[in-house]
């Protein structure tokens, strides 16, 4: 009867061991990094958008999946909220970063996006209504049941509405008091009403603010807590602002129960056995690192702490001790229609930290400026040779020309030998040349009606970034099965050649053997705006895969945040 009472007890014990285990192993880390400097109607800043970077780049070292946005407007970080939120699992730890404008209405923090309006007296509804309050932040990752929530806020620099020239909003020094839910740890730049300092003066060359450098030398040191490194930064800003005069003291507010180590020191090496393909034809796995997710789920038991008859843990005893990695799939970014608003995300890959130049929120190439109903659009198409340009009109015509600019002789597009039955004569030429050093500007276009009439001239609108982005992104999508090829060469190799000759429309590749979903990150070269097409000669085009490689699953993210279908390739 003891052994039957022992051997349930331990049966018990194991299970709920592996049960504490297999949370803890799930437990992800992810992080949505904001930084905004490019503000359009209010005054810019210098250093958010070197934090976010700077942020994210040690974020990533601790083993988190971040999402980086860069200078986003409205459309822009709500997107990157929505998508951040709906990565979140319950149990996870989510942090996010903001550095940019913030604004307190009323008791109220308010996150400011780029295209903020500028307002006056009585207009602070507008405010309210183009800006992104924490208290949503915070909602919205408890609503998907994060185990720990962290918000870090640089975001107290200075009053973005203030104005001589006019009747701006009353100057409110900082940010509020943050009322934190359980679950929630907020670290703000500076206390209640305090502004931050954004640099100690003009002559300050460091690439950080005061509170982000003091922040990010913290957060670097293992094993320290959530408070712990509050109040050592805490201590350190106070002391740079002191030192030219200045009273910020950074502020946190704790509801998290017990102690949140955000660095563990975590050995970020793969172990013997883990490597899954290599990176490289030289078996190089590093790029691999950091899409891994390391969590530990270490549990001691003290001196003294008895479990059963006769069952005792003494000190140094580790239960569920092992670091568990696991690999997170990238998050994904929501489908959008709209690739001319995007979010700023950058290229992955440790070795190069490029940053792309992204579609930025502007009119899309190939749009009228303004609007009008019957109007051609066009279509850009961009080689070696340099760009192509293709109208297609609303009605027939007889003839068709157009200018660069909006002065200047209009150029004819010539005649083709092809009959228009609409019309009964040659069909005017839809397409002309522009040089592949082109700038963005204003393309013109008019053209004759089968009545006699000259229509127009219409505005277009010429982005050469958008218009290569959207070019290359309908080849891929044209193109999707030879995405990679197989091919066999001392060894089973996959080339991404196609994927390298395109990879201006991409940000991101991610593929997966044998019907695993696509993880693992292949890092493109940097996309070379003035010779798109070329291929660096250091540039990595393959993969040496092992010998029972069957299958290889890819997946793409856009410039513009969203993501392709997984694209299967077999082998022959």
């Amino acid at each position: 009867m003891r052994r039957s009472a022992r051997f349930f007890t331990g049966l018990v014990l194991s299970l709920a061991l592996g049960l504490c285990a297999a949370e803890a192993a799930l437990a992800r880390n992810l992080a949505l990094v904001i930084g905004n400097d490019s503000y359009a109607n209010v005054t810019s800043l210098q250093k958010a958008v070197s934090d976010a970077r700077a942020i994210a780049d040690q974020l990533e070292k601790l083993g988190y999946v971040v999402r980086r946005v860069e200078n986003a407007d409205q459309r822009g970080m709500s997107r990157a909220l929505v998508a951040f939120n709906a990565d979140i699992q319950p149990g996870d730890r989510a942090l996010f970063y903001y550095a940019g404008h913030g604004f307190e209405i009323g008791g109220t923090n308010y996150l400011l996006p780029t295209d903020v309006p500028s307002v006056q007296t009585n207009q602070q509804d507008l405010i309210r209504d183009a800006s992104f309050s924490v208290e949503r932040v915070i909602d919205g990752i408890r609503d998907k049941g994060a185990g720990v929530a962290v918000l870090v806020l640089d975001a107290c620099r200075n009053n973005p509405f203030a104005n001589d020239r006019s009747r701006s909003v009353a100057a409110t020094r900082g940010l509020a008091r943050v009322d934190a839910p359980e679950g929630v740890f907020v670290l703000m730049s500076a206390g209640a009403k305090q502004e931050a300092l954004d640099r100690l003066s003009d002559q300050d060359g460091n690439p950080n603010s005061v509170f982000t450098r003091s922040f990010l030398g913290e957060l670097s040191k293992p094993g320290q807590t959530l408070v712990e490194i509050a109040k050592k930064t805490q201590v350190d800003v106070r002391a740079l602002a002191a030192s030219v005069g200045h009273d910020q003291t950074p502020a946190y507010y704790d509801q998290v129960i017990g102690d949140v180590v955000l660095s563990d020191a975590v050995d970020t090496t793969p172990q013997a056995g883990q490597q899954v393909a290599s990176a490289s034809p030289q078996g190089n796995t590093g790029p691999n690192i950091r899409t891994e997710i390391n969590t530990v789920g270490r549990t001691e038991a003290g001196k003294g702490v008895s479990i059963g008859p006769g069952v005792k843990l003494g000190p140094g005893v580790t239960i569920g001790g092992k670091d568990s990695r696991i690999a997170l799939q990238h998050p994904a970014n929501p489908p959008t229609t709209d690739p001319a608003k995007a979010l700023n995300l950058q290229q992955g890959g440790a070795a190069t930290g490029q940053q792309l130049a992204l579609v930025r929120p502007d009119t899309k190439p190939g749009q009228l400026t303004q609007p009008i109903g019957r109007a051609p659009i066009a279509s850009f198409s961009r080689s070696n040779a340099g760009w192509t340009v293709t109208l297609s009109l609303p009605e027939p015509a007889t003839a068709l020309s157009y200018r660069v600019g909006e002065a200047g002789e209009f150029k004819e597009t010539g005649l083709l030998d092809v009959l228009d039955q609409r019309t009964g004569g040659r069909m005017p030429n839809p397409s002309f040349s522009m040089s592949p050093r082109a700038q963005a500007g204003i393309i013109q276009v008019r053209y004759r009606s089968i009545d006699g009439a000259d229509v127009g001239p219409f505005s277009i609108r010429f982005d050469p970034d958008i218009a290569l982005y959207e070019d290359q992104r309908r080849n891929l999508t044209s193109i999707q099965g030879s995405w990679v090829e197989f091919r066999d060469f001392n060894g089973v190799l996959v080339y991404f050649t196609t994927l390298v000759s395109y990879r201006c429309a991409v940000t991101e590749v991610r593929y997966g053997l044998n019907g695993a979903p696509p993880l693992t990150r292949f890092d493109l070269p940097v996309c070379n705006m003035k010779d798109p097409y070329s291929i660096p000669n250091n540039a990595k085009t393959y993969l040496k895969l092992p010998g029972s490689t069957k299958s290889i699953s890819v997946q793409v993210t856009w410039r513009d945040g969203s993501q392709s279908e997984i694209n299967t390739v077999e082998k022959d």
